[in-house]
């Protein structure tokens, strides 16, 4: 599991147009590059993960295609990992436990990381 802190939530329910117009995130090369890791799940404090707008040449949403369906690669969006850095939690245990959705392709989960 790998998170990522941008602070970005920090916008929500402040600037509210901002937050969902644009967002911080990786790029293609830093999507093949964990992929390479053969990480489990990623996750970022923004509604997209990746940058939006998208980088230079760029498909829509490239990053998601490279994780999710070329790599097997969890995306977890709006993560609060504001605590975390705060506390210096660079390494921590992961549970992720299942939405109770049967056949939906996200739902709202309660990660927890224990430091």
């Amino acid at each position: 599991m790998v998170l990522f802190y941008t602070g970005w939530l920090k916008l929500l329910g402040k600037d509210n147009k901002r937050y969902g117009s644009v967002a911080p995130g990786l790029g293609r090369d830093g999507a093949r590059y964990l992929a390479s890791l053969e990480v489990a799940m990623i996750g970022s404090d923004t509604w997209s993960f990746e940058a939006v707008p998208f980088e230079s040449g760029a498909g829509v949403f490239e990053v998601h295609q490279i994780l999710i369906p070329m790599n097997g690669i969890h995306i977890l969006e709006n993560i609060n990992t504001e605590e975390m850095v705060k506390d210096k939690a660079w390494e921590f245990l992961f549970t992720l436990g299942p939405a109770r959705i049967t056949g939906a392709v996200q739902g709202i989960i309660n990660p927890i990381a224990i430091k």
